[in-house]
């Protein structure tokens, strides 16, 4: 039995694995994952790098802000300004188990990281995510440039969330949609105000974007998907929550041949943009089909 499997289902079928988030360092999530075999930020890597690129080339600029939505520990970050894969990084922290025990060394381990490894000096971060825990460690180990612990679910963004949120160029997700939806969105939306920064969301084909594609239409967003492609984000923990999965995606009317089935979660890929910034670069050139 793996160590995910230890974990009870939460209310969506998935396995709850909130406490992995809540440590206060890494070491637990990255070795989690692993027996996970979670990909989804290396599988979004290409289009990721691609909206940064055609960003940069609508609006001219080389420095660009970008507001990761349920960062975590900052693994995106650390893959796109230092162009990681996830294996890498789970050699990084599975090369450190027993060798380092102290907080305080892994941070320094880390930052020394980010300095050695940066690739794109002028890619700034920031992070968005509910547990403390995670967003402290993220920040001081440089892994993100600046970061807010806050539920914009639960109500709009107190100002010192507000200043975090605020002018971002691009918002990105791997998975936190289905957990956070359009009121997360929308307190977004509202800090960056006139602002109206491009996204991309990776959704598990479990969780509907309706809603989120819906408001943001409110706000003058054109959503387009990649269509006849998706992106693997892990594999089941368990039959049980597999089952589960399958379950809901038949209610959903998704047929899951060829994909869940086979035993792993797949995610669909939304892009938004301003009606006007759409024609900037087509979503084929974001993502090209596979």
């Amino acid at each position: 039995m793996s160590t995910a499997e230890t974990f009870e289902l939460d209310e969506t079928g998935k396995i709850d694995i909130t406490d992995i988030y809540n440590k206060p360092d890494p070491m637990v999530y990255y070795s989690t994952l692993n027996d996970l075999d979670y990909q989804i930020p290396e599988t979004a890597k290409p289009v990721f790098q691609r909206f940064i690129s055609a960003y940069r080339q609508a609006y001219g600029k080389d420095k660009v802000r970008v507001l990761d939505v349920g960062c975590s520990y900052g693994v995106n970050a650390a893959i796109l300004k230092c162009n990681l894969e996830m294996e890498q990084l789970y050699d990084i922290y599975a090369s450190q188990a027993g060798r380092i025990t102290q907080r305080d060394q892994l941070l320094a381990h880390d930052q020394t990281l980010m300095e050695e490894r940066i690739k794109d000096a002028e890619l700034e971060v920031v992070g968005l995510d509910i547990s403390k825990s995670a967003i402290d460690y993220a920040v001081a180990a440089h892994l993100l440039d600046d970061g807010v612990a806050a539920n914009l679910e639960a109500g709009a963004p107190p100002p010192e969330a507000a200043a975090v949120l605020d002018e971002a160029d691009l918002v990105i997700s791997t998975g936190c949609i289905g957990y956070v939806g359009k009121k997360t969105m929308k307190g977004i939306l509202d800090a960056n105000a006139p602002r109206r920064p491009w996204m991309a969301h990776f959704v598990l084909r479990m969780f509907p974007f309706d809603e989120i594609g819906t408001m943001l239409e409110d706000f003058g967003y054109v959503t387009e998907k990649v269509e006849n492609q998706t992106f693997v984000q892990r594999r089941f923990a368990s039959e049980d929550e597999r089952e589960h999965v399958l379950q809901r995606l038949s209610e959903l009317g998704i047929d899951a041949s060829g994909l869940e089935a086979e035993g792993w979660y797949h995610a669909e890929a939304f892009i938004s943009r301003p009606a006007e910034d759409q024609a900037a670069t087509s979503i084929g050139e974001l993502a090209p089909s596979a």
